[in-house]
């Protein structure tokens, strides 16, 4: 086992609209806002993708077994980002589902959005990690190190409210993507949150 600690900076809400390739979309704003280490959790629909559904059998290496799937499937899932070896490595699984199928795999080459894919970008500041291609596995794995150092004290629980603000972004090849703007205010007790008229 490996781990690194650090801490959450920028946090960025996406929206994704019909007909953009969301793996292209998501790759070009993280390279936009250099961020370097973090995680993506996004859902919404795809038009048509391709995924790894496993390997062909369980062996290491493994062969990728690869499924494509189309027609508009919802689709939930998280991503990792780590530096890679030319620049930030994105990794994604996704779970896809559509008309009582589903299909659970890491999603490669091609998510095309159908109607919208909204997607939370948290930024991590402070971590030793990177994402290099390792001969044994022949798949890109993250190394971790752990920081020497003080642990941090544990920070109580909060609710937070958020208040946001949509602004449109135009990516280098000319497709917009929605951020939202946060503005998070920190509080301590359901009391404190009301709705603001």
């Amino acid at each position: 086992m490996q781990y690194t600690e650090g801490q959450i900076g920028r946090v960025f809400v996406v929206r994704i609209d019909d007909g953009e390739d969301m793996l292209i979309s998501l790759c070009q704003f993280i390279n936009d806002k250099s961020i370097q280490a973090g995680t993506i959790l996004f859902l919404g629909a795809l038009m048509n993708g391709r995924m790894v559904t496993g390997p062909e059998e369980p062996v290491i290496p493994p062969v990728p077994h690869f499924v494509m799937f189309e027609g508009g499937w919802e689709v939930f899932g998280v991503g990792t980002i780590y530096p890679g070896e030319s620049g930030p490595h994105i990794h994604y699984h996704a779970s896809v589902g559509r008309s009582g199928h589903a299909l659970t795999g890491c999603l490669r080459e091609k998510a095309i959005t159908y109607l919208i894919v909204e997607a939370v970008i948290m930024e991590f500041n402070g971590l030793s990690a990177r994402r290099e291609f390792d001969k044994r596995t022949q798949v890109h794995l993250p190394y971790l190190e752990k920081k020497r150092g003080r642990p941090l004290p544990a920070q109580p629980m909060k609710w937070i409210r958020v208040n946001m603000a949509r602004t449109p972004h135009r990516t280098k090849n000319r497709q917009t993507i929605y951020l939202m703007d946060l503005q998070i205010l920190s509080v301590t007790s359901l009391e404190d949150l009301r709705c603001e008229e």
